[in-house]
C-alpha cells in the first residue's frame, strides 16, 4: 500500500473515531424534570424541566414523543390580558453555553391523548429530537409540584 493511501486510511479512522466519540456524548444535560400531576378527568399533563447546553453551539429542539401519550407538544403560556394563552412551539432554542427553562407559567410539553391516567411517582420517559437528528431521553417522576 502506497505511503498515500496509507495516510488517507489512517487520517479516516480518526474522522470516524471523533465521530462517534461525538455522536455518545450528550451536550444538553437535563435538571430538575418533573411531569405535572393532571386533576382527576383532565385530558393533557404538562411536562417542565431545566436543559442546559454545554456545547459552543445553540441546540434546537425540533421533535418530543413520550410513552405514555400519543402526542407531545411543546407550548410557551404567556398573559393576554386577563387571560392566559398558549402558544404552539415548532422548535425550542437552547442557546450555547446556556440553559432553557421549561416552568409552569411559560415553556412547557403538552402531553396530549395519554394512553391511561398518570399517577403519583409514575415515570414518564420522552425522546426529544435535536435539529441535528440525535435524540436524548429524558425520566421524568409525575408530581405535585417541582419541589417534591
Amino acid at each position: 500500500m502506497s505511503s498515500f493511501i496509507r495516510g488517507v486510511f489512517i487520517v479516516s479512522l480518526g474522522v470516524i473515531a471523533v465521530s462517534v466519540f461525538s455522536a455518545d456524548r450528550e451536550v444538553v444535560s437535563v435538571q430538575q424534570a418533573w411531569v405535572k400531576l393532571a386533576p382527576p378527568g383532565a385530558a393533557v399533563n404538562a411536562a417542565y424541566m431545566r436543559l442546559q447546553n454545554q456545547s459552543p453551539i445553540a441546540q434546537t429542539i425540533i421533535a418530543v414523543s413520550a410513552d405514555c401519550c400519543s402526542q407531545v407538544m411543546m407550548h410557551e403560556s404567556r398573559l393576554e390580558g386577563d387571560s392566559v394563552v398558549m402558544d404552539h412551539k415548532e422548535r425550542l432554542e437552547i442557546p450555547a453555553q446556556s440553559e432553557l427553562v421549561l416552568a409552569p407559567g411559560g415553556l412547557h410539553l403538552m402531553l396530549m391523548g395519554a394512553h391511561k391516567p398518570l399517577t403519583m411517582n409514575d415515570k414518564v420517559s420522552f425522546v426529544v429530537e435535536f435539529a441535528d437528528r440525535t435524540q436524548q431521553i429524558i425520566v421524568a417522576p409525575v408530581k405535585l409540584a417541582a419541589d417534591e
